[in-house]
């Protein structure tokens, strides 16, 4: 008997499970981080889409932003993918460190803190060949990389900032940490409830299915390039392929503005 109610009480009582990333990585301190009002001051807060280290392109669009609110000191705001794939990776970690300005985690940003925790548990690992620029990082640029939060909210912007999607009907703190950063569809399971997918080909994308309230910004879909829900924008315009970078006032002026990239970094 006793073993019996023992058996119960496990499902009763359950704890739920240790919420995880997509290599098991170190969480940052806060998965979910709130931008509020007594750090953003009087700024316009400037969103900007992935970068993947297009570091010139990064300079022009915030000198286009600074000239944009001439009156009102600008405060950037990323949705991840910082780097990885581009020219200029180290120079784009580098600048975002040394900015006041926040950030996303992405999957290109997971994916280089995994290369970069490999080398610090083995100081003679190699990094395979399409990750040699990562020998140019630090330990610092690593424990960055690991604190950069899966969301951002912004609550007098009734804003929300996450890489890659959510899915509608699951709560923040229960929404899975990798379909955050890797998502670009939902698809209805068998109880008529969502569920992310990677594939733009399985359902719908998930961004016209959000129903806010908090408006989503968010990145990782450059083949849809911009997009513009009722709920949600999608900021990622493909500069690591030849189009452009793009960000968005959500306060202030409002403007969104986009630069071209100065070439075809990588095919699309």
């Amino acid at each position: 008997m006793a073993g019996l109610l023992s058996y119960i009480c496990s499902f009763i009582f359950k704890s739920s499970p240790a919420r995880r990333s997509k290599y098991n990585l170190p969480l940052p301190q806060k998965c979910h981080f709130v931008l509020d009002d007594d750090v953003i001051g009087n700024r316009s807060v400037f969103v900007i889409g992935d970068i993947h280290g297009c570091y010139d392109e990064l300079l022009e669009l915030l000198s286009l932003a600074e000239s944009a609110e001439p009156s009102r000191p600008i405060l950037p705001v990323f949705v991840g993918d910082l780097i990885n794939k581009g020219p200029k990776n180290v120079e784009v970690l580098h600048k975002i460190q040394n900015m006041d300005a926040y950030s996303v985690r992405g999957n290109h940003d997971e994916a280089v803190l995994r290369q970069l925790l490999n080398r610090r548990k083995d100081s003679n690992y190699e990094f395979p060949p399409k990750y040699k620029w990562c020998k140019h990082l630090t330990d610092s640029d690593a424990d960055f990389l690991t604190d950069l939060p899966y969301t951002i909210s912004i609550p007098s912007c009734n804003a929300l900032l996450v890489h890659a999607g959510l899915v509608p009907g699951i709560p923040l703190e229960s929404q899975d940490l990798t379909d955050m950063i890797v998502m670009r569809n939902v698809e209805k399971k068998y109880d008529g409830s969502l569920k992310a997918s990677e594939m733009r080909t399985n359902g719908e994308k998930w961004s016209s299915t959000w129903p806010g309230p908090e408006h989503v910004y968010f990145g990782h879909d450059a083949v849809r390039g911009f997009q513009d829900c009722p709920f949600a924008t999608g900021l990622d315009t493909g500069c690591l392929y030849g189009k452009e970078l793009t960000g968005i006032f959500i306060n202030g002026c409002k403007k969104r503005i986009s630069v071209k990239s100065q070439k075809v970094y990588r095919p699309p």
